[in-house]
């Protein structure tokens, strides 16, 4: 039996060092204090990678990780390819494209040029892309070079760069063929694959794709041999893009009394961004690093060095966005048919510039985040999950909710008041806030698009919004109502808001712009018309006739990114899906020549029979003599 003296003693000793572990406990926490109030500057630290985040973050590395940001580049694998690589081919402008497996399970493409020669095969090293479509790199020397077909996700097709973006495939009336020998090959290492304009959209990644994909990215290249020494911190989209690098971050909360003092806290922790806690603006120009294309003063520190941009840093210190008159080397008009006639971005990568131009965001607290979340909702779009609404029935991404727009303009919070501001029932997808506020006016790569820029539609201002060598705006209302015109729509809008009609501008249906429309307004009209089956081409003669002006589109329509989307337009119209193996138009290739695609149209029409009504020739001619003849040649 112990003593009393011994059991002191233990007690004495005990207290002691409690005392001595509450004294650290207290120097650590002091510590830790000092450290949590240190600013740090991010620019210059080390990345860690995102597996570095998964031990701490779990749902946070789980909810990225199902995102298409995750794999916007990858190594091409087994688990990364999405095209179909078992000896499909694709045949444009004479040239062979072969997409098969090497003799040790690498993926490989081989190309047979029109004119004769060898064939040219090569490895397919990284992939860009996993959502709609998915484009191929192949790495020769030390560059990595897009090749020229890609393979499209939800089509399950592949298809030329040549048709992804609004460049003519034919000649207008009294000009010359594009000729065997484009593009200029403004540089003189650029590769040949199949020759000729089949090899128009061939890009080297190091210095172009490389910036918005990956994490980190410096092109490394030598100012004087003009080489790369291409690196990055991850490829794709990873958690550093956002939260900047990570790895003092990851290090300091490795010790566990200071990342319980962060959970108890409420000061941020200043060895990594916090989106959340950024401004509207700063958060912003995170997502307008890539989602606004932008140019700095002098280039050549980005390509020697990479991008300097730090999550939180303010963008426009080391570059600016583009803007419909923003100057290149002397040319004001260098940017300017990105642009529709009011400045309104009408391509994607431009979202943050629509954004800038919103009173939202201009009086405002709206930001990015403020309705996309980076770690929720659907991936395809990432709306925050309490604004999305169902899937429609096309298996289209969710859509848009109201509840992101009523939040701050609670007065239209119910369906009565929505019915009253939107003269639309509240039930149907006319009368959502998107619908009229932010229309369908932006291509991007076969597929039309959202515009960012949040306005009070005004169908008399977007139809009189004309400049030389382009023509007026699409407006949100005939963008459903599409066998009327925006002067029919102005009437409306005058009669609801109790005043009397203006006289309605000199303007045309997107039945109509279907002919006498510039490229893009036509591709936005052939998406349009597609998506109007259950608004204005309800009955039956409408729909007929609509079909009808699609037909002739896909058989006639000089750009073939125009002709794709009256393709899907008819698909939508006759509620089939897009898929290479359903059956309707199936064999149909925008890509194709003339006699081709006259061939298939005419194998359409007698399947459709008695529900086309074929359009009037003379009515053709008149609205195509009507349109603006200047070519664009744009979609990136």
């Amino acid at each position: 039996m112990k003593s009393p003296g011994a059991r002191v003693k233990r007690l004495a000793v005990g207290l002691a060092v409690l005392a001595g572990v509450t004294a650290a406990v207290r120097l650590e926490q002091g510590a830790i204090a000092v450290d949590l109030a240190t600013a740090r500057d991010l620019h210059g630290g080390a990345y860690a990678g995102s597996l570095a985040c998964r031990g701490c973050h779990p749902d946070h590395y789980r909810t990225w990780y199902r995102t298409f940001h995750r794999t916007m580049t990858a190594e091409a694998t087994g688990a990364t390819v999405r095209g179909d690589f078992s000896g499909a081919t694709l045949t444009h402008a004479g040239v062979v494209a072969r997409m098969d497996r090497d003799e040790r399970g690498g993926f490989r493409m081989t190309f047979t040029p029109a004119a004769g020669g060898p064939p040219r095969a090569v490895a397919v090293a990284r992939t860009v892309g996993s959502r709609r479509y998915q484009q191929y790199l192949a790495k020769l020397g030390d560059t990595y070079w897009r090749l020229p077909v890609a393979y499209h996700v939800e089509e399950r097709r592949w298809f030329p760069m040549t048709g992804a973006f609004l460049f003519p495939s034919e000649p207008s009336e009294g000009s010359e063929p594009p000729g065997d020998d484009e593009p200029a090959q403004d540089d003189p290492l650029r590769p040949v694959f199949g020759g000729g304009v089949f090899d128009r959209h061939v890009a080297r990644w190091n210095d172009n794709c490389v910036f918005c994909h990956n994490v980190a990215p410096n092109p490394g290249r030598d100012p004087g041999t003009g080489g790369f020494r291409t690196t990055v911190a991850e490829l794709g989209v990873a958690c550093e893009a956002c939260h900047g690098p990570g790895a003092e971050h990851a290090r300091r909360n490795a010790d566990p009394v200071r990342r319980y003092a962060l959970t108890l806290g409420a000061a941020p922790d200043p060895t990594i961004v916090d989106p959340a806690r950024l401004s509207p603006a700063r958060a912003a120009d995170l997502c307008g690093r890539c989602h606004g294309q932008r140019l700095a003063s002098d280039l050549g520190p980005f390509l020697a060095a990479g991008d300097p941009f730090v999550a939180g840093d303010d963008l426009a210190m080391e570059s600016e966005p583009l803007w419909r008159d923003t100057p290149l080397r002397g040319d004001a008009q260098a940017f300017a048919a990105r642009f529709w006639p009011d400045g309104t971005p009408r391509l994607t990568a431009y979202e943050y510039q629509g954004l800038l131009q919103s009173p939202c965001a201009q009086r405002g607290t709206l930001t990015c985040t403020s309705c996309h979340g980076m770690h929720e909702g659907d991936p395809r779009g990432q709306v925050r999950s309490a604004f999305a609404v169902a899937a429609p029935a096309s298996g289209e991404a969710p859509g848009a909710g109201d509840g992101m727009c009523t939040r701050c303009h609670r007065d239209l919070g119910t369906p009565a008041a929505l019915a009253r501001h939107s003269h639309h029932d509240p039930g149907r997808e006319g009368a959502r806030c998107v619908a009229c506020h932010m229309p369908r006016v932006v291509y991007g790569v076969l597929d039309i698009h959202r515009s960012h820029r949040i306005e009070i539609p005004d169908p008399a201002r977007a139809a009189g919004a004309t400049s030389e060598g382009s023509a007026p705006r699409p407006d949100a209302c005939t963008l459903c109502h599409v066998d009327r015109t925006p002067g029919w729509a102005a009437g409306a809008l005058a009669r609801w808001r109790g005043g009397a009609p203006a006289p309605p501008p000199a303007s045309a249906s997107p039945v109509e712009v279907l002919f006498s429309g510039e490229p893009l307004a036509r591709a936005v009209a052939a998406d349009a018309v597609g998506r109007a089956a259950s608004f204005a081409l309800a009955s039956e003669t409408p729909r007929a006739r609509a079909l009808g002006a699609l037909l002739e589109v896909m058989a006639r329509d000089r750009y073939p990114a125009v002709r794709h989307l009256a393709w899907r337009a008819v698909r939508r119209l006759e509620a089939r899906g897009a898929g290479p193996d359903e059956g309707l138009a199936a064999g149909y290739d925008a890509s194709a020549g003339p006699e081709a695609r006259a061939a298939e149209v005419a194998l359409l029409q007698a399947a459709l029979g008695s529900r086309v009504r074929a359009v009037d020739p003379e009515v053709v001619a008149r609205l195509r003599a009507r349109a603006v003849s200047r070519d664009v040649q744009i979609g990136e």
